[in-house]
C-alpha cells in the first residue's frame, strides 16, 4: 500500500519567519500585567497564527478573545500592535460613535500586546475581540457575487472605519474580504462588519509632491493595489477608496480587468492606470452584459 502523503508544511511570507504552533493553555502576560489564556488555534497567516484566547482572571469555557503571534523580529504585527495602541482606544472609539451617531461601529478595540517566550523564541502578541467569519469566504460560498444592497452596506461601514483612521492620520492600505470579519455579538450579528489588520497601516503624508519608492513599489495585496501603491508612494487617503472601489467591483460579481495578470506587478499598474483613465468605459467592461452600477465610476475618480 502507498504511503499517505504528508501534509504540506506551512511557509512563512517572503522575509519573514513563521510561528511555532503554541499549545492551548499557555499564559501571557501583556504590557499592563493582565494575563490571557490560549484556547485552540483557529487559523494562521503569512506572518503568524492566531488563537482563542481568554482573560485568565476570568476563566470559564468561553474565549471571547483572539490573540495573534508573531516571531519578535517579524514587521507586520510590530506595526499593528502600535497602531492599535496609539488609536484603538475604546474611549475614542466611543466618541467617534457618538460624533457620528453611530450605533455599531467596525473599528476593533484594543484590549492588550506584549512579548511571550516560548521554547526559547521571542514572539510579539496582540489581544482582540473575536469576531466571525470574513467575507470573502461568505463571496466564494455566495457564487462568488453579493446583493447590491449587502455590497453597499459593506461599504458604508468601511468608509466609516477609513473616515476615523483617516481623522488619526493613518491608511489602511490592505482593505480586502478576508481583512472584513462579520461581527458575532447579539448586538452586532448580521448588522455589522469590522475592518481588521492593520498590518500595513501607516501615517499618511501631507507632502505636495509624492516621491515614489521603488522598494515599496507592488506593496500589499496586486490585485487590489492602488495605484500610488504601485509607484512605492507612501501609501495615500486616496488610495484606500480606490481599494475599496475595487473591491466593490468583486462583490456585485464584476471581473477586474488584471485579475489573469497578477504574476507581472508591472502590467497590472499599466492595466489599473489604462483603466482609470477610461472610467466609464471600463467600469462597463467589468460588467459584461449587466450595467455597472453609478457610484462605482463615482468611487473610482476621487
Amino acid at each position: 500500500m502507498a504511503k499517505a502523503k504528508a501534509a504540506p508544511k506551512r511557509k512563512a511570507a517572503t522575509g519573514y519567519k513563521l510561528a511555532e504552533h503554541i499549545p492551548a493553555g499557555e499564559i501571557l502576560q501583556d504590557i499592563s500585567k493582565t494575563k490571557w489564556k490560549l484556547g485552540p488555534s483557529i487559523g494562521h497567516g503569512g506572518f503568524g497564527e492566531i488563537y482563542s484566547a481568554q482573560d485568565y482572571s476570568k476563566g470559564g469555557s468561553k474565549y471571547p478573545f483572539v490573540i495573534k503571534i508573531e516571531p519578535h523580529e517579524n514587521g507586520p504585527l510590530f506595526v499593528e500592535m502600535h497602531f492599535y495602541m496609539r488609536n484603538a482606544r475604546s474611549s475614542d472609539i466611543d466618541q467617534f460613535k457618538k460624533d457620528h451617531n453611530l450605533k455599531t461601529f467596525g473599528m476593533p478595540i484594543y484590549y492588550g500586546s506584549g512579548s511571550h517566550e516560548y521554547k526559547g523564541v521571542k514572539y510579539r502578541f496582540l489581544v482582540m475581540e473575536k469576531f466571525g467569519a470574513d467575507i470573502w469566504k461568505k463571496f466564494l460560498e455566495n457564487n462568488r457575487i453579493f446583493p447590491k444592497s449587502t455590497v453597499f452596506k459593506i461599504a458604508i461601514q468601511i468608509l466609516d472605519v477609513l473616515e476615523y483612521i483617516h481623522i488619526k492620520g493613518y491608511v489602511h492600505a490592505d482593505i480586502k474580504g478576508a481583512n472584513i470579519l462579520l461581527a458575532e455579538t447579539k448586538e452586532t450579528q448580521n448588522k455589522q462588519v469590522y475592518l481588521v489588520d492593520f498590518g500595513l497601516a501607516t501615517k499618511y503624508t501631507t507632502e505636495p509632491v509624492f516621491k515614489p519608492n521603488p522598494k515599496k513599489a507592488h506593496d500589499g495585496t496586486i490585485e487590489y493595489l492602488s495605484r500610488d501603491a504601485h509607484q512605492g508612494v507612501v501609501p495615500t487617503r486616496r488610495g484606500d477608496l480606490e481599494i475599496l472601489a475595487y473591491n466593490l467591483i468583486h462583490w456585485l460579481g464584476g471581473s477586474l480587468p488584471w485579475d489573469k495578470k497578477l504574476s507581472d506587478p508591472k502590467i497590472v499598474q499599466k492595466s489599473k492606470e489604462e483603466f482609470i483613465d477610461a472610467i466609464s468605459k471600463s467600469a462597463k467592461s467589468c460588467f459584461g452584459n449587466k450595467a455597472p452600477p453609478g457610484m462605482i465610476c463615482e468611487s473610482l475618480l476621487v
